[in-house]
């Protein structure tokens, strides 16, 4: 007994030995970062930031690519083009869960092909209106949409964003109807919403923050469980009524499966210590964002649930992009 139990201990003990000196040597050369949406938004604004403090941890630059196009798989696919050697990684968001729900036809499963690394930060949504909205409160919405039906419109940021997906969840947690009315993204949304031309937009609130602050627009309610550091008079949804709603944008680091876990657990540790850093908190806290952090198995665990979530919703919806 003894003998064997040795013998499986030294098996064990060779085995881990390729592992560890993977990531011993890892990396070896330049890292590329891709975002795959364009330069200057939140998710760019964030790898960047990333990008410098995981270079000086890991001895070796973090180049950020910006890959945007067909709602993020353009840079999705061209990180799988490349090896599963931990020097490719993606900027990722909630497309990882919702893509294969809401891209029948697409060309790879993002929930197989890629693994979780960290995850970076997240951020609730503000049920954002115009000052003259004749209401007060999440209730008053609720109220003015059973009335209304589908002649209540809401604005979104495009088919299959998660405003869009939001508020299509929220539809179907109250029990209203409420008909989408689609702009080229969150700018041009707040500015309709601003205008008059839709009564509401569920707008995430690093996008929102400007237009609520200054007074041009106002908010009837944040989606996470806790009022929001940035608006404390805001209240909850949970608060207002609808019990449990939680609606959140997320951004993290994800590599391609097959990457030796003795790499990812060392980018992991590399990327918790650089969002454990004070520089990097405070850029968190200008955005309205919430940092993630914690193991890669946490993280995935987190792109599961939200799979899960999203894929009832959109079925439910009967929501498909080409």
């Amino acid at each position: 007994m003894f003998t064997l139990r040795r013998s499986l201990l030294i098996t064990a003990a060779a085995l881990a030995l390729p592992c560890a000196g993977l990531a011993q040597g890892f990396p070896s050369k330049p890292i590329r970062l891709v975002v795959p949406f364009p330069a200057g938004g939140p998710s760019d604004t964030t790898a960047r930031a990333i990008a410098t403090g995981l270079g000086q941890k890991l001895g070796q630059p973090v180049v950020v690519e910006n890959k945007p196009g067909a709602g993020a798989i353009v840079g999705s696919e061209a990180v799988l083009q490349q090896p599963a050697d931990g020097h490719t990684l993606l900027m990722a968001s909630n497309v990882v869960s919702t893509g294969k729900w809401l891209y029948p036809n697409m060309s790879f499963d993002p929930l197989r092909e890629f693994r979780a690394v960290a995850g970076v930060f997240k951020s609730p949504h503000q049920v954002v209106v115009a000052p003259g909205f004749k209401g007060k409160g999440i209730q008053d919405l609720i109220r003015m949409a059973k009335e209304k039906g589908e002649a209540m419109n809401y604005a979104s940021s495009g088919a299959g964003t998660m405003p869009h997906l939001g508020a299509e969840r929220f539809k179907q947690v109250v029990g209203v109807s409420m008909t989408p009315i689609p702009y080229r993204g969150s700018a041009p949304a707040l500015t309709a919403v601003l205008a008059g031309e839709v009564p509401v937009y569920f707008d995430i609130e690093f996008s929102a923050q400007s237009m609520l602050k200054s007074g041009k627009l106002r908010s009837l309610g944040v989606t996470s469980l806790e009022r929001s550091p940035q608006f404390p008079d805001v209240p909850t949804l949970d608060e207002q009524g609808v019990k449990g709603f939680e609606l959140y944008s997320w951004f993290g680091i994800v590599a391609r499966s097959g990457t030796p876990d003795a790499i990812v657990q060392k980018l992991n540790a590399s990327l918790n210590e650089v969002m454990q850093e004070s520089d990097f908190k405070t850029r968190l806290a200008a955005l309205g964002a919430q940092p993630i952090g914690g193991s890669p198995a946490v993280f995935q665990k987190m792109i599961e649930s939200d799979s899960a979530l999203w894929g009832d919703v959109i079925k439910k919806a009967k929501i498909q992009l080409d």
